[in-house]
């Protein structure tokens, strides 16, 4: 029996072999991306983020920047009695897409999307400031119906998740709040309340302690019978929630990763002081801290504080972590808005 003799392969050949595979892959990789650029237009500000992107996989090869403009949408809508954008606001927002513009330029980004969601909705002038931008900067955004929203705070919630077995994302903002789960038999599913952490501060000052709820800095000093009424609204808020998410908590792999303003930026800068982690303990520490202190308290981050608690109470919520990914870098990666 004759047998093949097996070639030789010294250090040198292998090595020549692996930067062959690597120039290749590499190359491969390269020739798939483009340069993506998403805009989301929030309630008071504008978010941006720049990255390669896997034109095949819409996945992100890597970020190259990111970042916030203060814009005042929802301000200026607020103070506006017949719900119009004023011609300030008009003005303002052209120069802040005009900055978007030259930052899409430096980087040279080859694909622009530029979402708006509630604030836009409401606002009967929103198409005419649309067109407006459009023409000035070559910026077009998209006022997403409720509907598309949805599917994309779904696509980019469960992206923060890291393929857990259990994923739960909650998520809290300036006027609202959701839980999203991802149930193997109906799909995602989302409970949404009208209760952010702007109107329940308000909350707290015009109901619980009977002051004008836009007096800054009134919210403390808050007695230990303000704060007990205040967690046990938080607790009915949360104890509207349906059972399937219930379920999905109770299960011993369960993850809960938080996202949007509240916990991103509120609980994560005052609270956990950038940490990632946040259980009863560490909220009921800076709650008790907020209420003795003799200077002057941060009134949204203690209100959201007990926001949190009264939640992570009545849903029997141990611990959670807050993610650095939001819709803004979600976008990047939703084909739809791209395909």
């Amino acid at each position: 029996m004759i047998l093949n003799k097996m070639p030789a392969f010294n250090k040198v050949s292998i090595g020549a072999a692996a930067v062959l595979t690597l120039v290749f892959t590499s190359q491969s990789v390269i020739a798939k991306l483009e340069r993506r650029m998403s805009i989301e237009v929030d309630a008071n500000t504008v978010r941006f983020a720049i990255a390669d992107v896997n034109n095949n996989t819409d996945k992100v090869y890597r970020y190259l920047d990111y970042g916030s403009l203060d814009a005042g949408f929802y301000n200026d809508l607020a103070a506006s009695d017949n719900r119009f954008f004023s011609s300030c606001m008009f003005k303002k927002a052209q120069n802040l897409f005009q900055k978007l513009r030259t930052r899409q330029e430096h980087f040279k980004a080859i694909k622009v999307r530029a979402i708006a969601t509630d604030t836009f909705r409401e606002a009967h002038n929103a198409e005419e400031l649309v067109q407006k931008i459009r023409r000035t900067t070559g910026i077009d955004i998209r006022i997403l119906s409720l509907e598309e929203e949805d599917r994309m705070d779904f696509f980019s919630a469960l992206n923060a998740t890291d393929n857990s077995e259990a994923p739960v994302v909650w998520d809290i903002g300036k006027e609202r709040f959701q839980l999203i789960i991802a149930d193997p038999e109906v799909g995602p599913f989302a409970h949404k309340g009208e209760f952010g952490s702007v109107n329940f501060m308000e909350y707290l000052k015009e109901v619980v302690q009977n002051k004008p709820a836009k007096l800054s800095g009134s919210l403390s000093p808050i007695s230990t019978e303000e704060l007990d009424a205040a967690i046990s609204f938080a607790k009915y808020l949360a104890r509207r929630t349906p059972s399937i998410i219930r379920r999905e908590l109770k299960k011993e792999k369960v993850q809960i990763t938080a996202i949007g303003s509240v916990f991103q930026e509120s609980i994560a800068v005052d609270v956990t002081m950038n940490g990632k982690l946040l259980n009863k303990g560490i909220l009921k520490k800076y709650i008790q801290e907020q209420l003795q202190t003799t200077n002057k308290t941060n009134d949204l981050s203690l209100s959201n504080a007990i926001l949190v608690l009264g939640f992570m109470e009545e849903l029997d919520i141990k611990r959670l972590n807050i993610s650095d990914h939001n819709s803004t870098l979600g976008m990047l990666e939703f084909p739809i808005l791209w395909h």
